[in-house]
């Protein structure tokens, strides 16, 4: 929650994996966690998307962000951001599973 770097690592990693169609984000924020996660991960998003591309394929990303306005972070400002980088933001991790699996299935 606090450190991205290994979930960016990994997220670039399944990029470039021909099998992957899909990749489920939590996003978790509120005191103790990272104070910005989609300054980071909007990146890391459109550069993974941008490998798949590259390899002739489509990389959906699908996200939840739990948390509140109240939170440093602010809730909204971490959906639009998310949401500008080309992920698909849900209303709960239940309902991004949902979908993801909706997508792979």
């Amino acid at each position: 929650m606090i450190d991205n770097d290994l979930r960016i690592r990994r997220l670039l990693q399944e990029a470039k994996d021909s099998k992957v169609a899909v990749i489920m984000l939590d996003v978790v924020i509120g005191y103790g966690a990272h104070p910005d996660p989609a300054s980071e991960l909007g990146p890391a998003v459109k550069q993974a998307k941008a490998l798949a591309k590259k390899a002739d394929r489509e990389l959906i990303v699908v996200a939840s962000v739990t948390g509140t306005e109240q939170d440093p972070q602010g809730l909204t400002r971490q959906v639009e951001a998310l949401k500008a980088a080309g992920v698909v933001v849900c209303n709960s991790n239940a309902e991004a599973a949902m979908l993801t699996a909706m997508i792979v299935g």
